[in-house]
């Protein structure tokens, strides 16, 4: 893609996103994350959009903070390296999801959310040109509130007492019931057999302990 791009009208500029939502469309909605019923843009979705449009995502150094990590997203065109957007990205201390993660987990996800919210100040019209239902909020942002699952086609909402169990294990474990579920081909914990059930949670508990004695181990160091 050439410098004309700095000189171009507003109507090119809307011809450019024309043609970039029309090339990169399948890889965005192929990469969407079901959350609460509705389809979220990814990371992997952005940086599709930003390609398109002659541009690379990047996030540089992760800064911790008092409440928790922050980093900076760019949006960089790649002819002339003009920064067209930049965003932060935080994962908090006060988010359970990844509070039982280790600290390299929150650092990353700190730069890739900056990268989704810098792609999504530059391009959010461009997901609104695909019309293909999809969320213009980055689905990083939304994670710790998965409650859908893709079952045969369909985002199902999981609220059995079971989901709930389930849902809050995962969450000190610093997963989600989604690959559970996905993987078990059904819909909610509910549809699950007592013995299938009951080896996911021993599956997550173990998952909780082996985390409890790696920061056990940690703080004696």
């Amino acid at each position: 893609m050439s410098n004309e791009l700095t000189t171009y009208s507003g109507q090119d500029a809307f011809r450019v996103s024309t043609d970039a939502a029309l090339l990169c469309k399948q890889i965005v909605v192929a990469t969407a994350k079901p959350i609460k019923g509705k389809r979220f843009v990814g990371v992997e979705g952005w940086q599709a959009i930003a390609l398109a449009h002659g541009c690379v995502a990047s996030s540089g150094e992760v800064e911790r903070l008092e409440t928790g990590f922050r980093a900076i997203g760019k949006v960089i065109r790649m002819s002339d390296g003009h920064t067209l957007s930049t965003a932060e990205g935080f994962v908090g201390d006060d988010e359970p999801l990844w509070l039982a993660r280790p600290e390299y987990a929150r650092r990353a996800m700190a730069q890739t959310r900056s990268i989704s919210r810098a792609c999504r100040s530059a391009f959010a019209h461009v997901v609104v040109m695909m019309q293909a239902g999809l969320e213009t909020t980055p689905a990083e942002e939304m994670q710790g509130d998965e409650q859908g699952a893709v079952v045969g086609g369909e985002v199902v909402t999981t609220t059995s007492e079971r989901d709930k169990e389930l849902k809050e294990l995962c969450a000190q474990a610093g997963t989600t019931p989604l690959s559970f579920l996905v993987r078990m081909k059904v819909k909610s914990a509910s549809d699950l057999s007592d013995a299938d059930y009951e080896g996911i949670l021993a599956n997550v508990r173990g998952k909780i302990k082996a985390a409890q004695e790696r920061t056990e181990i940690a703080g004696q160091a």
